[in-house]
């Protein structure tokens, strides 16, 4: 009897360690959203979340960026299925043509490209991936958007003439960097920074989700290499002065302006070319921004964040 009695504690025990187990299995993956019928786990979320910061972030931080974050999986959901409904297929070599075209058209070698895409806090399969959705989204813009997107000549010798002097002689920059989650820090560091309490080294070292190496600073970078937010936060900036925080991919960037200088003089071509695709992307963000609503007012969204 009291041999029973020990086998039926421990069956009972185990009985309850396993359940334990299955609830924190479940806790732990539990569903966040559902997308006309697709899940998203809190899993997928997390994993976006790292993804998104470039490491793992301390849990308030996570906490605090998860909404924005799950917005932007519902959305790529939404943009799966409706690609899909379309029968849109985007092939490894239309992304790997559009790379390399995205590259002749800004005259970037290898070594360039990779700074490029370190400045914007990207993995070159991320970039891949982010070219992949930037060839579905003109794929089905063709498709259901009506009014195309045009860049008509006046508006390209406009934009010329308003910023001749940074286009038609390639000018370099050597610039520092702090890369941050959220923009509450961002301003409570741009601050202190401003104020003299630290030093850029030391908030690059602490806190940066950047490049780290000789503390941020990146030398020789080409203005053509650099998004428009990028070139915003520099333009107006004197050698060793900060840059308020901007956003760039769903992250706050400071920059210290540590040198300007001229290179050599542009091609009309080239920069005609540079210049239409500046004026285009945010056409074509802002008409896809309209599109997507479109399609979300008419999704199945649950979301139990």
């Amino acid at each position: 009897m009291k041999k029973f009695g020990v086998r039926a504690v421990l069956t009972f025990s185990l009985f309850f360690v396993l359940a334990g187990l299955g609830q924190a299995a479940q806790l732990v993956d539990r569903i966040v959203a559902v997308v006309n019928g697709e899940i998203i786990t809190f899993q997928d979320l997390q994993q976006q979340i790292r993804l998104s910061v470039g490491q793992t972030p301390d849990p308030a931080t996570a906490e605090k960026i998860a909404p924005q974050v799950l917005d932007g999986m519902i959305d790529d959901v939404i943009l799966r299925q409706e690609a899909q409904r379309l029968k849109i297929e985007v092939s490894d070599s239309e992304v790997d043509n559009e790379i390399r075209q995205f590259k002749a058209r800004r005259r970037l070698s290898e070594e360039d490209f990779e700074r490029t895409l370190r400045l914007q806090g990207l993995t070159p399969e991320q970039f891949k991936e982010r070219s992949r959705e930037d060839i579905t989204k003109h794929k089905m813009l063709g498709y259901m958007v009506r009014r195309k997107v045009v860049v008509t000549q006046e508006e390209i010798d406009a934009y010329m003439e308003q910023n001749r002097s940074e286009l038609t002689t390639e000018r370099i920059v050597d610039v520092q960097m702090l890369v941050l989650v959220d923009e509450e820090r961002a301003n409570s560091l741009w601050k202190s920074l401003s104020e003299g309490e630290v030093s850029l080294e030391e908030a690059v070292e602490r806190y940066s989700i950047g490049p780290k190496a000789e503390n941020g600073v990146m030398r020789d970078v080409s203005w053509r290499e650099l998004a428009e937010p990028w070139r915003d936060g520099l333009r107006n900036l004197s050698a060793g002065e900060l840059s308020k925080p901007f956003l760039v991919q769903d992250k706050w960037v400071i920059l210290k302006l540590l040198d300007r200088r001229d290179g050599v003089r542009q091609e009309d071509a080239a920069v005609e070319e540079e210049v239409r695709e500046a004026i285009m992307r945010p056409k074509l963000e802002e008409r896809f921004k309209e599109y997507m609503n479109g399609l979300r007012s008419k999704a199945i969204i649950q979301k139990k964040l």
